[in-house]
């Protein structure tokens, strides 16, 4: 297997490209939640697949993968730092 991308900073990504940032979760929201990536933070939305809740706690460390455009990160997956993944509802 190859090496991982480190992930990137939340000031420098792509617009409309697939990434991944790392981050403590400060704040949860409705289907929303605020990471911080020690540096700044970001509201990344989070719709679970098929209704299930997500159930991630302030101060979780996590790793997004996901899309950044018109100034919001819109996740495809989370990743715990237990390895478990949830997928994320794409519209």
């Amino acid at each position: 297997m190859g090496a991982q991308k480190a992930p990137n900073q939340i000031d420098n990504f792509p617009n409309a490209r697939v990434t991944s940032i790392s981050g403590q979760v400060t704040k949860l929201l409705d289907d929303e939640f605020i990471l911080n990536d020690g540096k700044q933070q970001i509201i990344v939305e989070a719709e679970p697949q098929l209704g299930q809740p997500i159930n991630l706690s302030v101060g979780e460390q996590i790793t997004v993968v996901g899309n950044y455009d018109d100034n919001e990160f819109k996740a495809l997956s989370i990743t715990r730092a237990n390895g478990e993944t949830i997928q994320i509802h794409d519209d």
